[in-house]
């Protein structure tokens, strides 16, 4: 039998069980937003690379044009890898580098606000 939730006017669903929550509406999805497979990808990036730079050494905080330098330099050795046949750090995960340079540029901006 699903549980189908019935929306109700003071924006609270109500299930067939009797249980009642906040509706959904205008909050983050997790879900059904993110590529697990991804996420997955990234934190085995981000594990390995904890002995080198720390446990969460990024929250103390990287200046923006850090992370940008960076993120440029893995975009170029990646798609010199890809494209011209390149032998740069191979060894490298150069797009979950590009993504943690990403993720930090957004942590650092959203640290501003």
């Amino acid at each position: 039998m699903l549980n189908i939730p019935i929306i109700m006017k003071n924006k609270i669903t109500k299930f067939k069980t009797g249980a009642i929550r906040d509706i959904q509406i205008g909050k983050e999805d997790y879900i059904e937003t993110i590529s697990w497979t991804a996420m997955k990808r990234f934190a085995q990036y981000m594990t390995g690379k904890k002995s080198k730079y720390g446990q969460g050494n990024f929250k103390k905080g990287i200046p923006i044009e850090s992370y940008e330098q960076s993120l440029v330099r893995h975009l170029q050795k990646y798609l010199a890898n890809k494209y011209e046949n390149g032998n740069i750090e191979k060894e490298e995960d150069h797009l979950s580098a590009m993504l943690f340079n990403v993720f930090g540029i957004i942590h650092e901006e959203e640290r501003k606000i």
